[in-house]
């Protein structure tokens, strides 16, 4: 019993040395504390974020007028292509790639904030075992999925609204960049 307490603290000490700490909140900017949601994204992406929102002390206004800004989200496209194939001439492995635009607007202000992210995972395809492979691709859309919400948060939590602001409803306005994510290979962001 002694030996299991005295690993438990060498344990946490060594964690808490390395600087590892728990994900906690993300605190976004005083602008951004009341929110108005508008979604195109599926359900679960849709309640995930609401969640993380929520989580992080974001109050979300029903009405648009009600909120300091506008978060309006596309929806999540997640594209399914061939990696590779194996010496029988059958597919080896499969790579997910997910893409998600959003815009953020601010009511006291003209203009907004593009947000584009992308995501990329890969998929054996063991065609022995099919239903584990179909399970396993499902895990892997859900992982993108809530990959896509952290991003979200994350470039919500760093943006500079002046500096990156657009003026026009288009992305191919010249000189406007929207914020891009690299991918995330595999392990996520």
């Amino acid at each position: 019993m002694f030996m299991r307490i005295v690993a438990w603290i060498l344990t946490v000490t060594l964690l808490a040395g390395c600087g590892w700490q728990l994900r906690g909140v993300t605190p976004l900017p005083p602008e951004y504390r009341v929110l108005h949601l508008q979604s195109q994204a599926s359900n679960s992406f849709n309640q995930q974020l609401r969640l993380q929102l929520e989580f992080n002390d974001v109050v979300l206004a029903d009405e648009a007028a009600d909120a300091q800004a506008v978060l309006t989200v596309g929806a999540l496209e997640i594209e399914r292509r061939t990696l590779s194939i194996n010496s029988s001439g059958q597919i080896g492995e499969y790579e997910l790639n997910g893409r998600l635009e959003a815009r953020l607007q601010r009511n006291d202000r003209d203009g907004f904030v593009l947000i584009e992210l992308r995501g990329r995972r890969y998929l054996s395809n063991d065609v022995s075992n099919v239903v584990g492979t179909a399970n396993s691709e499902q895990q892997q859309r859900a992982d993108l999925e809530r990959d896509m919400v952290r991003q979200l948060l994350r470039r919500l939590q760093r943006l500079n609204y002046d500096s990156e602001m657009q003026t026009d409803d288009t992305s191919a306005t010249p000189g406007a960049t929207p914020i891009d994510s690299p991918d995330a290979n595999g392990a996520g962001a």
